[in-house]
């Protein structure tokens, strides 16, 4: 299928899927911590995606983070998080998406991001410039000191907290304010459209960044998966994103001067 058109009816899809996400009769369970939680809708709505996902690329398999095993090598894969700041929508804060991001040949090649609250559809096309609501968006032009950092401390394994911290203050002295919307996919997604400037978080796992990131790369920003050199679905990576190039080496200075390399454990 021609990769524009694949776009439109994944955007399709995850319109679809929304309206499971938006009726608000559902259970909460932990996954392993009060802080650490699902909710039925989050398993609704992955349920959705894969079974219309997965018709569209024959042959194509499927990884979203309410599953347990990894998906089997294939051309294509999709990295699927079906509500993104679950936190966000059990408290109804009205911050949480559906990211949808789409591997070919382990290559980021479509990333499909949609905030229902705000009627916000982000989506990229490997090479085909990034949009909102099928207005080509672009990163700002801030400057560092101008620069609005979204991040986060790393709220299921406090134990690198303080790196956070770390990062975190050494970027405010520099920049102008920080903001903490508790979804990464929108965060990256908000920097893409020019909304925010920096971004910083020490543990994202694959479906939290597969989509968001490819966004931000076609809006003209920059990104690293740290420690990495493609979306690793093995495992959590750090993610480091800015709207220049000038902007993104200050970011990875300082994160880098922090942060050494660790094994996360996804699971």
């Amino acid at each position: 299928m021609e990769k524009d058109i694949l776009a439109k009816s994944i955007i399709q899809i995850a319109k679809e899927a929304s309206a499971i996400m938006l009726d608000r009769n559902f259970e909460v369970m932990e996954k392993g911590s009060a802080s650490n939680i699902v909710t039925t809708k989050d398993i609704a709505v992955q349920s959705f995606l894969k079974d219309n996902l997965l018709k569209l690329i024959p042959g194509s398999t499927f990884l979203g983070e309410e599953q347990e095993e990894l998906p089997k090598d294939a051309e294509y894969i999709w990295v699927v998080d079906p509500i993104d700041g679950t936190s966000n929508y059990a408290r109804d804060l009205g911050l949480s998406v559906i990211s949808i991001g789409l591997l070919k040949n382990a290559k980021q090649h479509i990333g499909v991001v949609f905030n229902p609250y705000r009627n916000e559809m982000f989506y990229a096309v490997n090479g085909g410039g990034a949009f909102l609501n099928g207005e080509k968006i672009n990163v700002s032009k801030r400057p560092f000191s101008n620069g609005m950092l979204c991040s986060a401390m790393c709220l299921y394994d406090q134990r690198y907290a303080k790196e956070c911290f770390n990062v975190i203050e050494k970027i405010y002295e520099k920049s102008d304010d920080l903001r903490r919307l508790g979804s990464a996919a929108l965060e990256l997604c908000y920097l893409a459209a020019g909304k925010v400037d920096l971004y910083f978080e020490i543990r994202l796992c694959p479906w939290d960044y597969c989509a968001g990131t490819l966004i931000i790369k076609e809006a003209g920003g920059y990104f690293d998966i740290m420690f990495r050199d493609k979306v690793d679905l093995r495992r959590p990576a750090g993610i480091i994103a800015a709207n220049s190039l000038e902007n993104f080496e200050e970011m990875k200075a300082i994160v880098y001067s922090e942060v050494k390399e660790d094994h996360f454990n996804c699971r």
